[in-house]
């Protein structure tokens, strides 16, 4: 019971739900109590005297067919209360002491809320699900059968019905999928709506999933309806539907240093870039790889770098510096739903390959070392975390200070093992002192390098 109950002259203990309407017109208040449908006790309501002195009690009954109160009083009693069992409508009491006399009205309702079906329309990028109502009432904002009357001037009234909507599924749609955005991972498991109808009742006043991305999965779902008195509907579940979502997602693939192609989401490098691409992409069966060599790509025209059509790219591909979109369009031919996707960064952005210009600093070499077997400092090569970059080609010569020549490598920098001291890199020990070092070269991007920029003092020392 609410706290403005405890003086009322007129109440219903077993009511499940109960509220004062305010009839502003007349200055007089109508009772609502309400029954649920799990409430077996029949409605019964309790009149009392006023003063708690005895009383005639006149209770009335509203006719539906004539939208009246009934003129003739369908129970009188004498004393300080009065009790009648009553059905479902509306009820006037009179109360008449010895000097007051007094009016009160109340309307009695059975509250059964019961979702009958659930329909859903569903596209290539959301899933929208509609609850609808038994079938004997229009729509759940409506409540027929509470648009009452104040039984004073016979004027509709409506009670503003406040509903919540729980839609819930056993299944995640979106649960381990690779490669999905956070933003796609929005979970339907205890989605809840509140929509509170206007006066009017409006068939377009319906309980639907909001803003539900098209799920990955089938998967049924269940609705259950609380309305303004607290009542809720029985759980329906639906059959299960078969997701239309699809997303288009992949791997980008590069070797680690023993040549294992796994997946990276660094996406710049040297050239050769090397790379190979593993599909992740959900519910498609038709794929197309798109490459190109520059940023700025022209999708009327066929200025792509490569194409594939196959699920995964297991041929190697080899990049010179460059940026390098890469796109993979994605297609479910049984739905018709297309998605696509450009290679990702660690954060879900867009990030195109960038494969480093060519780049070579005397800094790259050291000025000293020491072929003296102990295995430190044995070798004159690259400093490590200063090699040239992107580099291809590369001319070495190392002379003495007479310009004699000791040592020459011609060949690809990533497979040079470096100079070992010795006159040629496989005859005799060279001796102690200053040589000199002529570097030219050419980069992956066919920039040339040479010159005397790129000379250079080497110390050998032999020591112990």
């Amino acid at each position: 019971m609410f706290n403005y109950f405890a003086s009322a002259q007129i109440v219903n203990s077993g009511a499940d739900y109960e509220s004062l309407s305010y009839n502003t017109d007349v200055n007089d208040s109508i009772f609502i109590f309400a029954y649920f449908s799990s409430n077996t006790n029949p409605m019964r309501l309790k009149a009392i005297s006023m003063d708690g002195n005895p009383a005639e009690f006149k209770w009335y009954r509203f006719n539906e067919n004539s939208q009246t109160v009934d003129a003739t009083p369908i129970r009188t009693d004498n004393g300080i209360e009065s009790n009648l069992q009553v059905s479902q409508g509306g009820y006037m009491v009179v109360i008449q002491t010895a000097e007051i006399t007094d009016t009160f009205r109340t309307w009695t309702f059975y509250d059964f809320i019961a979702v009958d079906s659930v329909t859903y329309t569903q596209t290539c990028e959301y899933l929208q699900l509609i609850a609808y109502p038994s079938s004997y009432r229009s729509n759940f904002s409506a409540y027929d059968y509470f648009d009452f009357c104040d039984l004073n001037n016979v004027k509709s009234r409506y009670i503003a019905n406040n509903y919540t909507v729980e839609w819930d599924s056993e299944t995640n749609i979106y649960e381990g999928l690779a490669n999905v955005p956070q933003s796609w991972k929005k979970r339907i498991n205890t989605m809840i709506t509140r929509i509170s109808s206007a006066n009017e009742p409006s068939d377009a006043d319906r309980p639907l999933v909001p803003g539900l991305s098209a799920p990955f999965k089938e998967a049924s779902y269940s609705v259950k309806i609380t309305n303004v008195f607290g009542n809720k509907s029985e759980e329906y579940k639906t059959k299960p539907i078969q997701a239309m979502g699809m997303y288009a997602a992949f791997d980008l693939l590069v070797p680690d240093e023993y040549g294992v192609f796994t997946p990276t989401k660094n996406l710049s490098g040297e050239a050769l870039w090397r790379m190979k691409l593993e599909n992740k992409s959900i519910n498609a069966d038709k794929f197309e790889w798109l490459g190109w060599n520059d940023q700025t790509v022209n999708f009327l025209q066929d200025d792509t770098l490569w194409r594939y059509n196959t699920e995964h790219i297991t041929d190697e591909i080899q990049y010179k510096p460059g940026v390098y979109p890469v796109k993979l369009n994605v297609e479910n031919t049984g739905t018709g739903c297309r998605h696509s996707s450009y290679a990702l960064d660690a954060s879900g952005k867009r990030k195109d390959i960038e494969v480093a210009k060519s780049a070579f600093s005397p800094e790259s070499l050291p000025n000293a070392f020491t072929p003296n077997g102990d295995g430190n400092n044995d070798l004159f090569i690259f400093t490590k975390g200063q090699e040239p970059v992107s580099m291809r080609i590369m001319n070495l010569k190392i002379v003495t200070r007479n310009g004699t020549l000791v040592y020459r490598y011609k060949g690809e920098v990533a497979t040079w093992e470096g100079w070992n001291g010795k006159m040629n890199g496989n005859g005799s020990d060279c001796s102690s002192g200053i040589y000199y070092y002529i570097i030219s070269g050419e980069g992956w991007d066919d920039k040339s390098y040479s010159g005397k920029s790129y000379t250079g003092v080497i110390h050998l020392f032999k020591g112990n």
